[in-house]
């Protein structure tokens, strides 16, 4: 079970995640139990921040294990615009359109269940000027929640909005037993991908995005489609309408191909299939997949690299094509 509480300065992040602390440890006695505080990233490159929030944590069972964060990625969309605005090539900071979304796919996948506390403008104000602050100013406090209104919206999913009252301390261990009941549900949705590891969506796609291998400037990691800047993961992630990407679960088929394909395929309830390549489509073929069961389109790098221009056509051919098996699409390779 991994728990992310995201909020603004002065919202109670620490006495709550403190408070969750207690009930996890209480309620798993002798429990693996990682804290996580997230501040700004030490290194301002996109590979640095993707690694720190991924793969990091990539290669432990977090349905075994449990971790409770104070912040995790939000920065990027709520802080970073107004400390670092020369990072920001869109709203999203060092991560990218592509890195946030491929971040909470990868999030979805480890079923990380993410809360957002909240409290109003004139509360996270009183609270930041009686305690100070070397980072933030009571200023500025008006923009970053508007912000974290905006983050809250571009998550894969949230958990829940947490609201509770500004002055009431009692309410604050109840809190977190409710927090943990709810994060217990999220892991147990998503339990069955961890046989899976280089899998990245929700535990129920509607569509399946199969590539082939990953690319070989990428050699540290097996995770599918990594977004660093200007590859085909980056071009991929960032060309999928934004209605569209959270329904969608990704892989690499040299990871799982034949029976192992099948399983998956299985556990995640049969999804629309779209082979990205010629490549993936002959693995779909070896695992045993029949022609009418998937479609498939050029691969993202193809694309980028001889039709860049037409990157939101493509996302929207992907979108549209995860919606019919059959068809006579412009996109679809024969």
């Amino acid at each position: 079970m991994f728990i992310v509480i995201e909020g603004s300065d002065g919202s109670g992040k620490s006495s709550l995640t403190s408070a969750i602390s207690r009930v996890i440890k209480d309620m798993y006695k002798g429990a693996d139990l990682v804290e996580f505080h997230k501040g700004k990233p030490e290194e301002l490159s996109r590979k640095w921040v993707l690694n720190e929030w991924t793969l990091s944590i990539a290669d432990k069972n977090w349905y075994q294990n449990h971790a409770v964060a104070d912040r995790w990625h939000w920065g990027e969309v709520t802080y970073a615009p107004i400390k670092r605005p020369t990072t920001c090539k869109d709203s999203y900071g060092l991560l990218g359109t592509s890195g946030w979304r491929w971040t909470e796919l990868f999030m979805a996948s480890r079923g990380i269940a993410q809360f957002w506390l909240y409290q109003p403008l004139e509360v996270i104000q009183r609270r930041v000027e009686a305690r100070g602050d070397d980072f933030i100013r009571v200023t500025e406090l008006e923009a970053i929640l508007e912000l974290y209104c905006h983050a809250s919206n571009r998550v894969h999913s949230l958990a829940r909005k947490l609201t509770p009252s500004p002055d009431s301390l009692e309410e604050i261990d109840d809190l977190a037993k409710s927090v943990v009941r709810d994060a217990q549900l999220i892991s147990a949705r998503a339990a069955k991908l961890a046989q899976f590891p280089y899998y990245i969506g929700p535990p129920e796609p509607e569509v399946l995005l199969v590539g082939d291998r990953p690319g070989g400037k990428i050699p540290f990691t097996r995770m599918p489609f990594f977004p660093l800047e200007g590859n085909s993961g980056d071009f991929l992630l960032g060309s999928l309408p934004e209605t569209f990407w959270r329904s969608c679960g990704i892989i690499n088929s040299s990871e799982y191909v034949g029976a192992s394909f099948k399983e998956l395929y299985e556990v995640l309830k049969r999804p629309r299939i779209i082979a990205l390549g010629r490549l993936a489509e002959k693995a779909l073929m070896h695992s045993g997949m029949y022609k009418n069961e998937y479609n498939v389109v050029p691969h993202p790098q193809y694309v980028r690299r001889f039709h860049s221009r037409d990157k939101i056509e493509y996302g929207q051919a992907i979108q549209r094509l995860s919606r019919q098996i059959t068809g006579d699409d412009p996109w679809i390779l024969r």
